[in-house]
């Protein structure tokens, strides 16, 4: 692709599902990433974020939550919780689209990765 470097790269959220924007840029940039020939190990939602994974979701976040599973089933890039985070927070059940793990998952796939980006 025109001699550009293609990354693998592993992409962490932090921020509740509550503050939209932020899920959407990161959304928006995991999008654009893969368009230009990148690929993406994981999407790790860790922090407040581990929200987005609620179960049953929260008929505000639907939308949002909908389109991050699409990203995932499109491209077979998982979303991964924070599963530690979750338990504190005492979340039980996750949405079907994520998948629950620690923070050796997240470890191994920035140990597999170019880069790493926070959101």
């Amino acid at each position: 692709m025109n001699g550009q470097f293609m990354a693998k790269l592993t992409l962490i959220l932090q921020n509740s599902v509550e503050e939209r924007a932020q899920s959407m840029n990161a959304l928006a940039f995991a999008k654009a990433a893969i368009a230009t020939g990148h690929t993406i190990a994981c999407v790790f939602f860790y922090r407040e974020s581990v929200n987005h994974a609620a179960f049953p979701t929260p008929t505000e976040n639907e939308d949002l939550i909908t389109q991050w599973e699409e990203f995932s089933q499109q491209n077979q890039i998982p979303l991964v919780v924070c599963h530690t985070v979750a338990e504190r927070k005492g979340m039980e059940k996750f949405h079907p689209g994520f998948e629950a793990s620690g923070l050796t998952a997240l470890a191994t796939a920035m140990a597999n990765s170019d880069r790493t980006l926070q959101f």
